[in-house]
């Protein structure tokens, strides 16, 4: 409900409170993005809070197999330092919520209530609204203090439940379907998808661009006739679809580096040797603008995807990618450089094709991948446009 002095005595009112479930170094796609909301939203002169979640020492041996952390202040400093890397962007302050990592979810599971602990803001924009509200006790749009509420979906939980081998699947992917539609029609004002591919019951939900790439990936050098590597980048989970890569390897007889981690990877390797396939294990790298220039094709079997940050990576950066056609992967048709396969014997024509073919020249994905830009629409989505 819109602010008022009561509801705000003694506080300041931020233009923009960006609330996140999940943060860095955790490299998964909420974490990159609400980081850039934030800073690119402060770098445009608003006055803005970054509120993520903080891990207990437990929580983070969990997660990150080690104590990363010892207080809060000493992570905002690593991601003040991480920023430093990336442009000369302007850091936010940043506020913590209490949570703890659940391995069994995968997941990092608010321990308060988010969005009550969200400072006084005239816009509030939540990564992935609904994980948000998994602590039992939320409250509502009137108990958010803030004027307008804008939620961004980047996760679908329906295909995840479907694929995890729990008892019923269909039937509790739907239940939880219509429990995130729920918690998103008592909060978010204006929610939000990356792409066709999320919906929900009972929501009407624009796809709206509202993302960009790390600017590192549109200075990378263009792929010459000599530029001959392939990879994957992401998380090592079967829903990534890590069987069909192995399949795309050992069939094409080509070697494909992969890098990432994640809770698969000792039967994902298992497999890959099964496979015959030569994949050539790398860990997580969060620049990986840095080492890109020595691809020429990326390859991306992954159908749980929203909207995958790797793949406008890429394209960006302007390699080749292939990628299987699915409701997630439709804003990427867009671009020359993304081709599309149905079948697997499609995936190893394409890829046949990538490696004999220089991509086109990435001006387009550069234009619209641009996060500043992409920080100006969530501007006016909020209505907060400055009228000098």
């Amino acid at each position: 409900m819109p602010l008022s002095g009561e509801r705000t005595k003694g506080q300041e009112i931020h233009d923009f409170a960006v609330l996140t479930s999940a943060a860095l170094p955790w490299m998964t796609g909420p974490s990159f993005i609400s980081l850039w909301h934030a800073c690119g939203l402060a770098t445009l002169g608003y006055r803005v809070v970054y509120v993520l979640p903080w891990l207990d020492e437990v929580s983070q041996q969990r997660l990150w197999g080690e104590t990363r952390f010892v207080d809060f202040d000493e992570q905002v400093d690593w991601l003040q330092t991480e920023l430093e890397a990336f442009g000369p962007y302007k850091f936010p302050e940043c506020r913590p919520y209490r949570a703890r990592f659940v391995a069994g979810m995968g997941s990092i599971v608010p321990m308060e209530d988010v969005y009550r602990a969200a400072p006084p803001a005239r816009c509030l924009i939540a990564s992935e609204p609904e994980h948000l509200c998994w602590y039992p006790v939320t409250t509502g749009r009137r108990g958010i203090r803030a004027d307008k509420t804008i939620g961004l979906s980047m996760t679908d939980y329906e295909t995840y439940i479907r694929m995890s081998g729990l008892p019923f699947p269909n039937s509790l992917a739907r239940l939880v379907s219509y429990l995130h539609g729920r918690a998103l029609r008592l909060r978010i004002d204006l929610p939000l998808s990356l792409s066709p591919a999320l919906t929900l019951p009972g929501i009407t939900m624009p796809v709206e661009r509202v993302t960009g790439v790390m600017p590192g990936y549109a200075q990378v050098p263009l792929v010459t006739q000599e530029t001959e590597g392939i990879y994957f980048l992401g998380a090592f989970l079967w829903e990534k679809g890590l069987d069909d890569l192995a399949r795309i390897a050992a069939r094409a007889k080509r070697p494909i580096d992969v890098i990432g981690g994640g809770r698969d990877e000792a039967e994902f390797r298992a497999f890959a040797r099964e496979e015959g396939a030569d994949l050539r294990f790398f860990g997580p790298n969060r620049r990986f603008w840095s080492d890109i220039g020595r691809y020429r094709v990326m390859v991306n079997p992954s159908r749980s995807e929203i909207l995958c940050t790797a793949t406008a990576d890429a394209l960006v950066a302007g390699r080749h990618v292939i990628l299987p056609d699915c409701p997630g992967n439709l804003p990427y048709k867009a671009y020359p450089n993304a081709h599309f396969y149905t079948e697997l014997e499609g995936a190893l024509e394409a890829l046949e094709y990538a490696l004999t073919t220089v991509p086109v020249p990435p001006i387009a994905a550069r234009e619209d991948f641009d996060w500043m830009s992409a920080c100006r629409r969530l501007v006016h989505l909020a209505g907060l446009e400055r009228r000098d």
